[in-house]
């Protein structure tokens, strides 16, 4: 019995776990270039004897919408784009950059973009930020003068991606992440990818997580009152 009300509690805490990532998926859907998390079915879950749900990425390509921004640049393919962060590189999918005011292209967060050079500037002689151009295999042109290329990176086992927040990833092994040639990608200058987080499928598991919760309730509560007429039945003797 007590092994029963284990799996129970089990089954209940996996259920929270799983509403908890359904949540921020559903929380996310409108953020550019999000990838949407997903749990491991329950048999594997128990077959691992572990009390949380297991989660992972799922990479999946997001559509692409246009915005004609010249600093929008949507991936189109696999890869992710390479920031420079204060506690080293980072990775991303989502492709919306501005301009800062040293002229190097950035994150909202103020990460610079890299390219296979370094940080991208696109400062013109003049004193302001020029006309960029983007091909579609990465080449960086300024007032049409090829300056770079963008830096895209390939993650070998992309399981190992860690989410650090503002849409960014890193990941602890340098040795699992290569760069992609420009034949092995597609990127789309003034547009966008949107998260690959589908609506009416995140409900339907949000349903069944609550559910399957409830059910898990009622069966402690009957278990509970069992237990407590055994220990009744006990003291009699």
């Amino acid at each position: 019995m007590e092994f029963d009300l284990t799996r129970v509690a089990r089954n209940m805490t996996r259920n929270l776990c799983g509403t908890d990532i359904v949540a921020n998926n559903l929380a996310n859907i409108n953020t550019t270039g999000f990838k949407r998390d997903a749990s491991f079915t329950d048999w594997f879950i128990e077959s691992l004897n572990d009390v949380g749900a297991q989660r992972y990425t799922d990479f999946a390509q997001g559509e692409l919408r246009q915005t004609d921004n010249p600093l929008d640049i949507g991936l189109a393919s696999r890869g992710f784009f390479v920031v420079q962060t204060s506690s080293g590189p980072a990775f991303t999918r989502n492709g919306h950059f501005t301009v800062n005011d040293e002229g190097f292209i950035q994150t909202p967060q103020g990460y610079l973009l890299q390219g296979e050079q370094g940080p991208l500037s696109v400062m013109s002689a003049n004193g302001v930020a020029g006309d960029v151009q983007i091909a579609n295999n990465g080449e960086v042109y300024l007032d049409r003068i090829l300056i770079d290329h963008l830096l895209i990176a390939n993650i070998v086992n992309e399981n190992a991606l860690e989410k650090i927040g503002s849409n960014l990833y890193r990941v602890s092994d340098d040795s699992l992440v290569t760069q992609l040639e420009p034949d092995r990608f597609l990127v789309r200058q003034g547009m966008l990818e949107g998260s690959n987080v589908r609506p009416v499928s995140e409900m339907v598991s949000l349903i069944e997580l609550q559910r399957n919760f409830e059910s898990s309730q009622r069966v402690a509560r009957a278990m509970d009152q069992i237990l407590g007429r055994a220990t009744q039945l006990g003291d009699y003797r």
